[in-house]
Protein backbone atom coordinates (compact mmCIF):
# COMPACT_ATOMS: atom_id res chain seq x y z
CA UNK A 1 0.00 0.00 0.00
CA UNK A 2 2.38 2.67 0.77
CA UNK A 3 5.28 0.57 -1.09
CA UNK A 4 6.92 2.66 -3.56
CA UNK A 5 7.28 0.86 -6.62
CA UNK A 6 10.62 -0.10 -8.72
CA UNK A 7 10.66 -0.28 -12.32
CA UNK A 8 11.16 -3.76 -13.53
CA UNK A 9 14.68 -4.23 -14.58
CA UNK A 10 14.82 -4.82 -18.58
CA UNK A 11 14.51 -8.78 -19.33
CA UNK A 12 17.31 -9.59 -21.42
CA UNK A 13 17.09 -12.75 -23.91
CA UNK A 14 18.20 -15.53 -23.72
CA UNK A 15 20.74 -14.95 -26.29
CA UNK A 16 21.91 -11.96 -24.85
CA UNK A 17 22.35 -14.07 -21.14
CA UNK A 18 24.26 -16.17 -22.98
CA UNK A 19 26.61 -13.74 -24.82
CA UNK A 20 27.15 -12.27 -21.25
CA UNK A 21 30.50 -12.11 -19.87
CA UNK A 22 29.65 -12.81 -15.93
CA UNK A 23 32.63 -11.12 -13.84
CA UNK A 24 33.61 -11.77 -10.20
CA UNK A 25 33.59 -9.88 -7.32
CA UNK A 26 36.52 -8.77 -5.09
CA UNK A 27 37.40 -11.37 -3.28
CA UNK A 28 38.99 -10.60 0.32
CA UNK A 29 40.62 -14.24 0.85
CA UNK A 30 40.68 -17.52 -0.82
CA UNK A 31 41.64 -20.89 1.02
CA UNK A 32 41.39 -23.98 -0.60
CA UNK A 33 39.50 -26.61 0.93
CA UNK A 34 39.66 -30.47 1.46
CA UNK A 35 37.49 -31.75 -1.59
CA UNK A 36 39.46 -29.25 -4.15
CA UNK A 37 36.52 -26.67 -3.72
CA UNK A 38 37.62 -23.09 -2.19
CA UNK A 39 36.24 -20.96 0.97
CA UNK A 40 35.93 -17.52 -0.55
CA UNK A 41 35.89 -14.09 1.98
CA UNK A 42 34.26 -11.44 0.18
CA UNK A 43 32.95 -8.13 1.28
CA UNK A 44 29.13 -8.05 2.75
CA UNK A 45 27.14 -5.38 0.97
CA UNK A 46 23.65 -5.13 2.18
CA UNK A 47 21.33 -4.49 -0.09
CA UNK A 48 17.62 -2.64 -0.41
CA UNK A 49 15.88 -2.80 3.60
CA UNK A 50 18.95 -4.81 4.77
CA UNK A 51 20.56 -1.31 4.49
CA UNK A 52 18.13 -0.01 7.11
CA UNK A 53 16.78 -2.79 9.24
CA UNK A 54 20.51 -4.39 9.53
CA UNK A 55 23.77 -2.44 11.38
CA UNK A 56 26.10 -4.26 9.27
CA UNK A 57 29.72 -2.58 10.34
CA UNK A 58 31.81 -1.10 8.29
CA UNK A 59 34.73 -3.96 5.83
CA UNK A 60 32.29 -6.50 7.63
CA UNK A 61 32.73 -9.80 5.54
CA UNK A 62 31.47 -13.32 5.12
CA UNK A 63 32.73 -16.63 3.82
CA UNK A 64 31.07 -18.61 0.84
CA UNK A 65 32.08 -21.87 0.75
CA UNK A 66 32.50 -23.60 -3.13
CA UNK A 67 33.12 -27.35 -4.28
CA UNK A 68 35.88 -27.94 -7.08
CA UNK A 69 32.93 -27.92 -9.68
CA UNK A 70 31.43 -24.12 -7.88
CA UNK A 71 35.54 -22.92 -7.58
CA UNK A 72 36.46 -23.67 -11.40
CA UNK A 73 33.42 -22.32 -12.34
CA UNK A 74 33.83 -19.64 -10.66
CA UNK A 75 37.25 -18.85 -11.36
CA UNK A 76 36.07 -18.80 -15.24
CA UNK A 77 34.51 -15.42 -14.70
CA UNK A 78 36.85 -13.24 -15.64
CA UNK A 79 34.80 -10.71 -17.42
CA UNK A 80 36.25 -11.11 -20.72
CA UNK A 81 34.57 -15.15 -21.49
CA UNK A 82 31.35 -15.54 -22.18
CA UNK A 83 28.78 -17.42 -20.56
CA UNK A 84 28.98 -19.80 -23.83
CA UNK A 85 32.49 -20.32 -23.62
CA UNK A 86 32.53 -21.43 -19.50
CA UNK A 87 30.02 -23.60 -20.82
CA UNK A 88 32.16 -25.21 -23.95
CA UNK A 89 35.17 -25.36 -21.62
CA UNK A 90 32.68 -27.11 -19.23
CA UNK A 91 31.37 -29.34 -21.32
CA UNK A 92 34.52 -30.41 -22.72
CA UNK A 93 36.34 -30.90 -19.65
CA UNK A 94 33.54 -32.82 -17.70
CA UNK A 95 32.62 -35.02 -20.85
CA UNK A 96 29.15 -33.81 -20.85
CA UNK A 97 26.65 -32.74 -23.37
CA UNK A 98 27.27 -28.82 -24.35
CA UNK A 99 23.31 -28.06 -24.02
CA UNK A 100 23.47 -29.80 -20.70
CA UNK A 101 26.89 -27.78 -19.33
CA UNK A 102 24.89 -24.70 -20.70
CA UNK A 103 22.04 -24.97 -18.85
CA UNK A 104 24.06 -26.13 -15.44
CA UNK A 105 26.88 -23.23 -15.73
CA UNK A 106 23.69 -21.00 -16.54
CA UNK A 107 22.10 -22.05 -13.03
CA UNK A 108 24.87 -22.04 -11.32
CA UNK A 109 25.69 -18.32 -12.45
CA UNK A 110 22.48 -17.16 -11.65
CA UNK A 111 22.82 -18.26 -8.07
CA UNK A 112 26.39 -16.65 -7.78
CA UNK A 113 24.69 -13.58 -9.00
CA UNK A 114 21.65 -13.90 -6.12
CA UNK A 115 24.43 -13.93 -3.66
CA UNK A 116 26.17 -11.12 -5.04
CA UNK A 117 29.56 -13.05 -5.89
CA UNK A 118 29.23 -12.49 -9.64
CA UNK A 119 27.80 -9.78 -11.88
CA UNK A 120 26.83 -9.88 -15.97
CA UNK A 121 28.28 -7.31 -18.39
CA UNK A 122 25.61 -7.40 -21.30
CA UNK A 123 26.56 -5.85 -24.34
CA UNK A 124 23.41 -3.25 -25.30
CA UNK A 125 21.61 -3.82 -28.33
CA UNK A 126 21.92 -1.00 -31.18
Amino acid sequence: MFRRRTPPKPAISRQQSFEARPFAVEVLAREPLENGGARLTVPMRPRGYQKWLLRIPEGASRRIDLDAVGAEVFDMCDGRTSVKQIARRFAGKHHVDTHEAGLAVATFIRMMMRKGLVSLAVEREK
